[in-house]
């Protein structure tokens, strides 16, 4: 097998493992080498050691999953020109991968799971920091929303970009806590519903005050 293909392999392997085991514990060296056909020593040779590879898979994961939000930011585009899009349809397209990947038990979400595991258990702190670092997908988002609030300078979009994917962050992952503070009226275990909640919440970062600029950060 060429090193590209042993390469290919081994991330595609690591990677159906991720999505598919709860304990990232069980994720050993020897069961991914075993799933790929290849020799315990090949991903050491490849990769160097486990958590490099789980960043790697993890990295293949992430830019699938951004493609699918540049896909539906594109079709929003595209469906306004050549004006801007709709600010509801541009936080839809950032929003709803997140929220379909999280309730529908085929996808990789539990890829996502499985790394934040392992990066918090690591002793490298600089595992991961490139993934958390990687935002030029964002970047075509704060472009559009520069179109749809021309009020919010970039550092202000980009404050707001932030706390719209920490508030997506709390609602599908803190399930316990969502339930305890706002009970069960609005269905936790509807996705449609969750997806328009979130929409709707973190519209208000957007849109300029009545009879103001928006401005909220020093200068």
């Amino acid at each position: 097998m060429s090193t590209e293909l042993t390469t290919a392999r081994i991330l595609e392997v690591t990677e159906r493992l991720m999505a598919t085991t709860d304990d990232p514990d069980r994720i050993t060296v020897r069961r991914i080498a075993a799933a790929a056909g290849v020799a315990v020593s090949a991903i050491n040779y490849h990769f160097g050691s486990r958590e490099a590879l789980m960043v790697a898979a993890m990295a293949r994961c992430y830019t699938r999953f951004n493609a699918e939000r540049l896909n539906q930011l594109t079709a929003a585009v595209d469906a306004a020109r050549p004006s801007p899009p709709p600010l509801d349809a541009v936080l839809t397209a950032l929003l709803e991968p997140s929220v379909r990947w999280r309730y529908d038990p085929a996808s990789d979400y539990r890829v996502f799971l499985n790394f934040r595991a392992i990066t918090r258990r690591s002793a490298d702190p600089r595992l991961g920091r490139a993934l958390a670092e990687e935002v030029d997908h964002l970047g075509l988002f704060l472009d559009v929303l520069a179109r749809i609030a021309p009020h919010l300078n970039r550092a202000e979009l980009g404050w707001r970009l932030h706390a719209t994917l920490g508030i997506r962050d709390n609602v599908l992952r803190n399930r316990t806590r969502l339930v305890a503070l706002a009970g069960t009226a609005i269905d936790p275990d509807d996705p449609a519903r969750v997806l328009a909640e979130l929409v709707a919440m973190t519209r208000c970062l957007f849109v300029a005050p009545a009879g103001g600029t928006g401005r909220t950060m020093r200068r």
